[in-house]
């Protein structure tokens, strides 16, 4: 309860009203004056200046708005309850936005409500007291402060006259500048600095420049922000100045360097349009010299790299291409599947967890960004994680980090992010698969890796790299024919697809296309190795050998992409992963 000596102003025409109030509050210990009018009430406010006021809206030669508002614009901390009987939504409106604290109807069935009123006014405002204390008290420290910063502080008005300099500033010039026209007595212009006039006036918006002294050939660091009037309108400049000639000549000495190290890379770049190969990389296209160019600076950069390609083109090689010549190389390169991952282990799988976070978690298991901290997270398929997990993982490579599951250690790894994928993910995005937020921090450096059908003149590279691991009597001719085949083919599953054909060239001794062109050459592709088991094995068991090559076969055109291969086969992801379960195959997802 407040202080005995805490004093009370109640204004209100109904004598009842008046009298039941006042006697309340006296037995409270208040000292309470009473007024049945406003003009009345604010004569005996401006007599006693109550602690807090009691006001009704509805009375004779001033109303309760007239009481309000010339209290809040007079005595702005002194708080005012409104008390009356007008329950008018645009009334209690107008009361508060004229200042009042609160607003309460009559009748008042229980006086209680109303003290409990009071008691949190009057407490609210001896904090507005207090903080106003500490404001200034604060403005006293931040004023020595400013007397006794290191570098220059100074404030001009809208017309750029100097308002105020710092004892180290007028020491600096030498003599009091107040009045003085700042680009003139600071650095010898005649006319406003350049950036002045730049900076707009908004709260809270600032300049900063770096600016080479014409006076002393000294170069400082410009702070410029404005202090606006209660208009908005700017009032003054605050502008701080501070001596950076030791730090910018190293920087200087360093772009020094920089030039001398960009015109070596100049001439090792120029060597570019002579190589074949960078890293597992195989071709000396125009299109693959350009992928080169972009794999060096990738690599050069820490920035996250996004890699679009069809399946089959490389993207796993051009990522570690980048990871081999940054400076990351000592570190790990850390390949995920996020589309071999189920959606309730995603979670887990990047995260990592603690022993007994849950059944069968036996003990600590560190995650893919533990794993790759100060090294490479490959996302491969990263059109493949769930919104939900994007959200977390988003948080965690922008710095906030994580938290293994079943932990409570906050862990900030320093991971480099490179993702690849052969989606359109701006489609993505528009269809709601993945967060526009998640796009835009992976996608930093694009790397589109071409068709191997817009680059056939790298095929005969292609062709020797493959057939070379060969033993020499093992591998028939290449002859022209082979080659013009080759090239004239349009492999929809790109070099891996090429790869493959190789293989079956070596052992099969001819060429064998299985594309996606070729229904005709499928059925042919299929049955071969089981016409020998005709007339042996039941039509059931056949049908399982033929819908197991089937699934090999499409599994391996879509780079064991689930999503991709049960649409190209028209069924879903789940009947898709039983089959390849019945069969076998599911271990294939990981390799």
């Amino acid at each position: 309860m407040p202080d005995i000596n805490k004093s009370l102003l109640y204004i209100d025409d109904n004598k009842v009203m008046l009298k039941m109030v006042g006697r309340f509050f006296e037995k409270l210990g208040y000292s309470v004056h009473l007024a049945e009018d406003g003009k009345k009430g604010i004569e005996v406010f401006r007599e006693v200046t109550p602690d807090i006021v009691l006001v009704d809206l509805n009375m004779p030669e001033m109303d309760g708005f007239g009481v309000l508002d010339i209290l809040s614009s007079e005595y702005p901390d002194i708080p005012v309850i409104v008390i009356s009987g007008d329950e008018e939504t645009a009334d209690v409106i107008r009361a508060l936005r004229l200042g009042a604290w609160n607003y309460y109807t009559k009748p008042i069935k229980d006086l209680a409500l109303i003290r409990h009123a009071v008691e949190e006014a009057l407490d609210k405002a001896n904090l507005r007291k207090e903080n106003k204390a500490y404001q200034k008290g604060l403005e006293r420290k931040l004023s020595t402060i400013i007397d006794n910063f290191p570098g220059f502080v100074y404030t001009c008005d809208k017309d750029h006259r100097i308002s105020y300099v710092n004892p180290p500033l007028t020491s600096y010039l030498g003599y009091d500048a107040t009045g003085s026209l700042c680009h003139k007595a600071l650095f010898g212009f005649n006319s406003p600095c350049p950036w002045c006039d730049d900076i707009l006036p908004v709260r809270g918006q600032f300049v900063k420049q770096e600016i080479q002294s014409p006076q002393d050939g000294r170069w400082y660091r410009v702070i410029l922000s404005p202090i606006l009037d209660q208009n908005g309108d700017l009032w003054e400049r605050e502008v701080i100045l501070y001596d950076i000639t030791e730090r910018k000549q190293q920087i200087l000495d360093l772009e020094e360097k920089e030039k001398s190290l960009r015109k070596e890379n100049i001439l090792l770049r120029s060597t570019l349009s002579d190589r074949y190969k960078l890293g597992g990389i195989i071709g000396k296209s125009k299109p693959m010299q350009e992928v080169y160019e972009t794999i060096l600076n990738a690599a050069a950069s820490d920035a996250s790299v996004i890699i679009y390609g069809e399946s089959g083109t490389g993207k796993e090689l051009v990522a570690s291409a980048i990871h081999e010549n940054s400076e990351r190389k000592e570190q790990s390169l850390v390949y995920v599947n996020c589309g071999a991952i189920p959606e309730n282990l995603i979670e887990s799988e990047f995260f990592g967890y603690k022993k007994g976070a849950f059944t069968g978690a036996n003990k600590d298991k560190p995650g893919y960004l533990d794993s790759a901290d100060k090294g490479t997270l490959f996302l491969d398929e990263v059109g493949e994680i769930p919104l939900n997990m994007q959200v977390k993982l988003l948080r965690a490579i922008e710095g906030n980090g994580f938290t293994p599951i079943g932990g409570t250690e906050v862990k900030k790894p320093d991971v480099r992010i490179i993702a690849a994928t052969n989606r359109d993910l701006m489609e993505e995005v528009k269809q709601g698969r993945m967060r526009q937020d998640f796009l835009y921090r992976i996608h930093i450096i694009p790397i589109h890796i071409p068709a191997l059908r817009e680059r056939k003149e790298d095929i005969p590279l292609l062709v020797e790299h493959f057939l070379v691991h060969h033993e020499t009597d093992t591998v028939p001719p290449v002859s022209p024919s082979v080659t013009k085949a080759l090239q004239q083919y349009d492999w929809p599953g790109n070099v891996r697809e090429l790869q493959n054909t190789l293989k079956r060239f070596v052992t099969l001794k001819k060429l064998d296309f299985m594309g996606g062109d070729l229904p005709e050459t499928a059925e042919e592709e299929v049955f071969a190795g089981v016409g020998s088991e005709l007339g042996r094995l039941s039509l059931s068991v056949l049908l399982e050998v033929v819908e197991k090559k089937i699934l090999l076969n499409m599994l391996d055109k879509y780079d064991f992409n689930r999503r991709a291969t049960a649409e190209a086969l028209q069924v879903d992801r789940k009947t898709l992963y039983r089959k390849m379960k019945h069969f076998g195959i599911e271990g294939e997802l990981h390799k």
